[in-house]
């Protein structure tokens, strides 16, 4: 059995943990908590990523995990040998679980778990980060009646761990130039369902809006996965869901296509930066910025 699908058949087990394996070797037992999101294909795909192509200054500097669910990925920066880690979740169970995790995979915590939205509050340090990794929820704020159906059904899940892709991507970029230390950058896995192209264009207008810095991404890593539903909650409302997909096809450009009878969707691994606009009268902007541009879809 290829590695992605050992590793994927150990994860959807039922029990109290499960494990998941890493390129490079990189472990990790994890508890199976109510609230807290598994470790699901794009999450191997965007860890494999990291073992693969950070920079070594980067895990010397000072990284946030946001939205770090069960917290593999701070554990995953951890084993890669970075020692300032942050990692922020808006479900306080979740950073509960990150935290145990933590314990159980190195019997000591040097992450710096904190139950937020995004990015840590005034409270703690507020210097900025050299890397920032989020994999923001893949989907959009349901309509009213789609939110009033799934409202309606036990949630082993809070709708926001897969829902408001939009809303909450929109958020991040729009703060990102605030928390992004100068020449950091963040990277940021991509759902093509959430219409990433519309929401990029929305971000770089509102920063121009309020002559904030320009917005940068460029596409690192591109995945093609099959569409799951997570909870049987999710899964009876599936064909409400689809028909939500294919309305933001026409409404959003969101992108997928269908195989099999199964939709498919694109996970779009994406590093984001941001230049200063420069100041009138000085010093023109760096050459090559405009090589990192692209248009994200």
């Amino acid at each position: 059995m290829p590695a992605r699908e050992r590793r994927m058949s150990e994860n959807v087990c039922a029990g109290d943990s499960y494990d998941v394996e890493f390129s490079g070797g990189h472990k990790f037992r994890l508890y199976d908590r109510p609230g807290t999101f598994r470790v699901s294909r794009a999450g191997l795909a965007l860890g494999d990523h990291l073992v693969g192509h950070l920079r070594e200054h980067e895990l010397g500097g000072r990284i946030l995990d946001a939205g770090t669910g069960s917290g593999v990925i701070a554990l995953l920066l951890r084993s890669m040998g970075a020692t300032s880690i942050a990692a922020t979740d808006i479900c306080a169970a979740a950073v509960a679980t990150a935290r145990q995790n933590e314990s159980e995979n190195f019997g000591d915590s040097i992450v710096d778990f904190t139950h937020c939205d995004l990015f840590p509050g005034e409270e703690t340090d507020s210097a900025p980060y050299d890397l920032i990794v989020f994999n923001p929820p893949g989907w959009r704020a349901p309509p009213g009646l789609l939110e009033t159906e799934l409202g309606e059904k036990f949630r082993s899940l809070n709708l926001d761990a897969m829902f408001y892709g939009d809303r909450v991507l929109l958020r991040f970029l729009q703060l990102l130039p605030e928390h992004l230390a100068e020449n950091g950058r963040a990277i940021v896995g991509l759902n093509s369902l959430v219409g990433i192209a519309d929401i990029i264009r929305r971000a770089r207008a509102a920063h121009r809006s309020n002559n904030g810095p320009a917005l940068h991404s460029q596409l690192l890593d591109r995945f093609e996965f099959p569409l799951m539903f997570y909870t049987d909650e999710w899964q009876e409302a599936r064909a409400s869901l689809v028909r939500e997909f294919e309305r933001g096809r026409e409404e959003y450009a969101a992108h997928y296509v269908t195989r099999d009878d199964t939709i498919h969707w694109f996970y779009e691994i994406t590093e984001m930066s941001v230049t200063p606009l420069p100041v009138p009268g000085g010093l023109p902007p760096l050459a090559g910025v405009a090589a990192h541009e692209r248009t994200a879809g």
